[in-house]
């Protein structure tokens, strides 16, 4: 009887073991591996951002939409206060395109898929002492995309690119708030690009496929809505970054204007 046991206990090690391994080096579970591991990171800066901090949350509905099923957070209060130029506390919240089924790697790399280039998120930033002008919002997004989202997946500052070609605002309510809809065309980097080595990226995104483009410059749609909490001195500000028009309203409506604001 106590042989069997130990039978039965090497064998679920080594099932363990099985599962633990594929789950770490096999492209065809990149999904899984990707969730396990964003899962600890989100939770580690939830901890510590804004968000946490004031009681402030924008819940968007992910289901159906065909991203990436978890919202990630990254705070970089330094990196922000020195871009605007003065002492503010900044958290960014993101998703993106969700891996295919048993696919390697994110449809962000796709250039043919409707979420190619797409990211979807909240900004939270305090301590201004007043809203956002709509320059200082197009500054928002430069640092996101110029500072944070390309230098991730492999292509550095000074590298990368980001230009808004034209813009245009305008009041919208949703969530049960005021906000002001800034829409612009940008020119900036795609993410599609030849893998020259293992990259932390890698884990969250996957492994992007061979392709003879570099970070090509392209144009991309953008919308990034704002309202601030004058008790708070907190600007609110929910963005969806995508390939083109019909993409971004469709975000817009199924996930950013679904949203839920929650407030202390």
């Amino acid at each position: 009887m106590a042989l069997r046991r130990r039978r039965w206990g090497w064998l679920a090690a080594g099932l363990a073991l099985l599962v633990l391994v594929n789950l770490a080096v096999n492209p065809w579970f990149a999904r899984y591996r990707s969730l396990a591991l964003m899962t600890g990171y989100d939770w580690w800066f939830e901890r510590r951002s804004v968000p946490r901090e004031t009681g402030v949350q924008v819940a968007m509905p992910l289901r159906g939409a065909g991203l990436y099923p978890l919202i990630i957070t990254f705070n970089d209060d330094k990196g922000m206060s020195a871009w605007l130029g003065s002492q503010v506390d900044f958290t960014v919240e993101f998703t993106f395109a969700d891996f295919g089924r048993w696919q390697p790697h994110s449809a962000i790399f796709e250039p043919g898929h409707p979420l190619y280039a797409a990211y979807v998120g909240s900004y939270y930033l305090k301590g201004r002492g007043r809203p956002l002008s709509a320059d200082e919002v197009a500054l928002v997004a430069e640092f996101d995309q110029r500072r944070l989202a390309l230098p991730a997946l492999g292509l550095d500052f000074d590298d990368n690119h980001f230009e808004v070609l034209d813009s245009s605002a305008r009041p919208v309510n949703f969530a049960g708030r005021d906000w002001t809809s800034h829409d612009a065309t940008v020119s900036t980097n795609c993410p599609d690009h030849s893998p020259d080595g293992f990259r932390l990226s890698h884990l969250q995104f996957g492994t992007p496929p061979q392709t003879a483009q570099h970070f090509p410059v392209c144009e991309l749609v953008a919308r990034i809505e704002v309202t601030y909490l004058v008790d708070l001195d907190l600007t609110i500000g929910t963005y969806i970054i995508a390939a083109n028009t019909a993409e971004l309203e469709q975000l817009s409506e199924e996930v950013v204007h679904a949203s839920v604001v929650s407030v202390g």
